[in-house]
């Protein structure tokens, strides 16, 4: 690949990780909200491509939502 691909193809993973990660934030305190959420995660993926990069980032999200959550609903807080 050309160094021009190499970036369309890192924009793409970073902008689908980005996407994801605003359209689902904050996280819910409901069951429903994160098994709709993984399988909207694997869908995402397949949808960029697949591959090591989007895969990394869009895990990572679904880390940083783990976070949101537990500091918010675990620690008693509920604030946006």
């Amino acid at each position: 690949m050309s160094p021009e691909e190499y970036a369309k193809q890192h924009q793409k993973a970073f902008r689908k990780a980005f996407d994801f990660l605003t359209s689902h934030f904050p996280p819910d305190d409901d069951d429903e909200w994160w098994l709709r959420t993984a399988r909207e995660v694997a869908d995402a993926n397949v949808a960029a491509g697949g591959g090591t990069l989007v895969t990394e980032l869009l895990t990572g999200v679904m880390n940083y939502l783990g976070d949101e959550y537990r500091r918010r609903y675990q620690s008693g807080k509920t604030d946006n």
